[in-house]
């Protein structure tokens, strides 16, 4: 099994990513194999689609290295089934605590509310600039002023 290195630098160095990611190590996700049985198994073999195979979990990183396969599995069993296999057996699939830390700074990486009020901030100044830059006529001038005038009515002022 490949043991992870911290944070790859594909999550790292990326802002959209990293907040979502950053304590990642890789993916993990469950295929049917198909499968040629005989005998009295095949009932056992034969997945939820009516064929049959064998059910595999297998976890990469985000090198697309595969870091941990299980194959051999019916493929009328679960995928949490052949998980909790994984985590079990003597050479079962090492999943990091959260006592490790990133060798990241937080500050280096914006958190998603400092993202989201990035963005907000960026569209509405392309809103603004979209207002300064329209097209004007007579009757547009006219009518805003109206407006501008109706509304100093009402505030009072």
């Amino acid at each position: 099994m490949v043991k992870p290195e911290g944070i790859s630098p594909k999550i790292s160095g990326s802002t959209r990513f990293y907040p979502y990611f950053k304590d990642c190590v890789g993916a993990i996700d469950g295929t049917h194999i198909p499968a040629m049985i005989k005998g009295r198994d095949v009932s056992s073999y034969r997945n939820r689609h009516g064929f049959n195979s064998q059910n595999v979990l297998a976890a990469c990183n985000f090198d697309l290295e595969f870091i941990y396969v299980l194959s051999g599995w019916e493929g009328s069993a679960h995928d949490s089934k052949l998980l909790n296999d994984a985590l079990s057996r003597r050479n079962r699939l090492e999943v990091p605590q959260d006592d490790q830390s990133s060798d990241i700074e937080e500050a280096d990486n914006p958190s998603q509310q400092q993202q989201r009020s990035e963005a907000n901030t960026w569209r509405a100044n392309i809103a603004n600039s979209m207002w300064e830059d329209r097209p004007r006529n007579a009757v547009n001038e006219e009518y805003e002023e109206d407006q501008y005038d109706e509304s100093e009515a009402h505030n009072g002022y």
